[in-house]
C-alpha cells in the first residue's frame, strides 16, 4: 500500500545538537521513495527555507511556514501569512515599549526590524536582520513571521490576540502558524487518500495538531514528553537512527 509520509525537520530530520541529517535518515527517505511511497517536509519552516532542505534529501514536496504553505511536486499550491489585522494589533501595542520585534514579510530567510538594539536582545542568527529606524510594519501585505525579544517568564505582557506562538529560544518568542495537518489535508484531497495511509514524524509541540489518532504517528526518542503521549509509537532520537529503525520496525522499508 502506498504511504504519505510527513516529516518535521529540525529534531526529526536533523539531529537536535547538531542540525545535521544523518545518514540513516537520508537512506530512509530514499527508500521509502524507491518504494513507490509519497514523502514530504511538515515545517514550521518559511516555505523557502523548507524547500532548501528538501531539495538536499531529494524530497519535492513540502508543508511549511506550520501548515500555512504547500508545495507539491515543486509547485507552490498556496503560501499564505498570518492574520494582517491581528499582526498589526500585535505590533501596534508592543510597538516602541520593552520587547523590540522583527518581522518577516517575504519569502526569504529575512527580518527587518526598527530597533537599533534588536540583536544585542536576541541570540539567534538564522535569519539575515535589516535594521531601518524608519520601518512601518503597517505596509506590510502579508507577515509570514514575527520575533518578539521576550522571556518566557515575560509571556502575559505580549497581546497575542489569538496568533500562535512557539519559542525561537528562551529569549525570542516567534509567532508563526502551528497548523501543520491543514497541509496534510490539502495534500489528502489532492490525491485522495484515506487516512490508514498516512505517517507524521515530529519531536516538538509545533507537531502536536499533526498528531492525530486517525493517522499513524512517530514521535521522536528526544520529542516533547507532550507529543510523545499522543504518539502511536516512540522511536529511537534523531541521532540515533530513530527514523530509519522506525521504518524497518514498521516493514516500510
Amino acid at each position: 500500500m502506498k504511504r504519505y509520509f510527513f516529516f518535521d525537520i529540525d529534531g526529526t530530520l536533523t539531529t537536535p545538537l547538531t542540525a545535521d541529517y544523518p545518514d540513516s535518515a537520508r537512506e530512509a527517505v530514499r527508500r521509502l521513495q524507491e518504494k513507490g511511497n509519497f514523502v514530504a517536509i511538515a515545517s514550521g519552516r518559511l516555505q523557502a527555507d523548507a524547500v532548501d532542505v528538501a531539495e538536499e534529501l531529494g524530497i519535492d514536496s513540502v508543508i511549511s511556514d506550520g501548515g500555512n504553505g504547500v508545495t507539491c511536486r515543486g509547485k507552490i499550491l498556496y503560501h499564505e501569512g498570518l492574520p494582517l489585522e491581528a499582526c498589526f494589533r500585535l505590533l501596534g501595542e508592543i510597538d516602541g515599549k520593552k520587547h523590540p520585534w522583527a518581522v518577516t514579510t517575504e519569502n526569504k530567510k529575512r527580518r527587518k526590524t526598527k530597533y537599533d538594539d534588536y540583536l544585542e536582545r536576541v541570540t539567534d542568527r538564522y535569519y539575515e536582520t535589516v535594521v531601518d529606524s524608519r520601518y512601518d510594519y503597517r505596509r506590510a501585505v502579508q507577515i509570514y513571521k514575527i520575533f518578539i525579544a521576550c522571556a518566557k517568564r515575560e509571556v502575559k505582557e505580549i497581546p497575542l490576540h489569538t496568533l500562535p506562538h512557539v519559542w525561537l529560544t528562551k529569549g525570542t518568542m516567534l509567532v508563526e502558524p502551528v497548523h501543520k495537518e491543514r497541509g496534510i489535508f490539502e495534500i489528502m484531497k489532492r490525491y485522495n487518500v484515506s487516512d490508514d495511509r498516512i505517517v507524521v514524524f515530529g519531536d516538538g509541540l509545533n507537531d502536536c495538531s499533526m498528531f492525530r489518532p486517525e493517522w499513524m504517528t512517530v514521535a521522536m526518542g528526544n520529542a516533547k514528553p507532550a507529543l510523545k503521549k499522543k504518539a502511536r509509537y516512540i522511536t529511537d532520537d534523531a541521532d540515533d537512527d530513530g527514523i530509519y529503525n522506525a521504518c524497518r520496525h514498521f516493514g516500510w522499508i
